[in-house]
């Protein structure tokens, strides 16, 4: 239903950058290109790219994460300026599918995501993927098997988190629903990410999420989406 009204919905898409010498600079022609290949009907307004972090931070220390949530921030304060009706997250080291845009739409839900494999690990078939719940309040992540994954759509019957790489957010999210009540932002509570802290929020504050595990990112450099069939399936691939 959502896809017939096609014409009245405006896709802000937005990328993090960190700094000018940032690891994933070189990928962001990639992240073009797979904007441009969306097989969609809707409106995709040009991708902003942020400037790059005007504080100091450190690969690898938590002030990293500090800076990963200013800078989605700074997405969210462009995209509420605009007059899009949804947010699109796209990191720039992943690679959404060209169906992305309107199999995300189609849940017609608050946030949507698709998923990616963890650059981190190196067994090719652990997917991103997080499970709420008391052990694990914040969400982290917790890698599986692709084979449990395979065509799985999480968060109807339980709070679900993943990343922000191929996030679909709509614009109500961030209105400010009362006076005494902040907007929701990224920020890092608990010791957890912004990403999975965002969607805890989220779900806490009564929207709806649904995590697809039909929309394959790829994640580079290892896991590229030209490669999505060999590392899904049990092939190795080449960083």
């Amino acid at each position: 239903m959502i896809l017939s009204l096609k014409s009245s919905i405006k896709v802000f898409i937005g990328t993090p950058q960190l700094s000018h010498s940032d690891h994933y600079k070189n990928y962001l022609g990639s992240v073009l290109n797979c904007v441009k290949a969306q097989e969609t009907g809707v409106t995709l307004m040009p991708l902003y790219i942020t400037p790059p972090y005007s504080g100091k931070y450190s690969l690898g220390n938590k002030d990293r994460l500090e800076a990963i949530v200013d800078r989605l921030n700074n997405i969210i304060t462009k995209f509420t300026q605009s007059d899009a009706t949804h947010l699109w997250i796209i990191d720039g080291d992943v690679e959404p599918p060209p169906d992305a845009v309107d199999t995300l739409l189609r849940h017609n839900v608050d946030v949507a995501s698709g998923v990616y494999p963890h650059k981190y690990f190196n067994q090719n078939k652990l997917m991103l993927f997080g499970r709420m719940s008391s052990t694990n309040p914040c969400g982290f992540y917790h890698p599986r098997h692709w084979d449990k994954l395979n065509g799985l759509v999480m968060g109807e019957d339980y709070p679900v988190s993943g990343g922000n790489g191929c996030m679909l957010i709509k614009r109500r999210v961030f209105k400010r629903w009362h006076q005494q009540l902040q907007p929701i932002r990224f920020t890092r509570e608990n010791g957890c990410g912004g990403d999975v802290s965002f969607w805890k929020k989220i779900q806490d504050a009564g929207f709806t999420a649904r995590l697809d595990a039909n929309i394959v990112c790829g994640h580079m450099p290892r896991y590229r989406l030209a490669d999505v069939d060999k590392w899904c399936y049990g092939e190795d691939v080449e960083p």
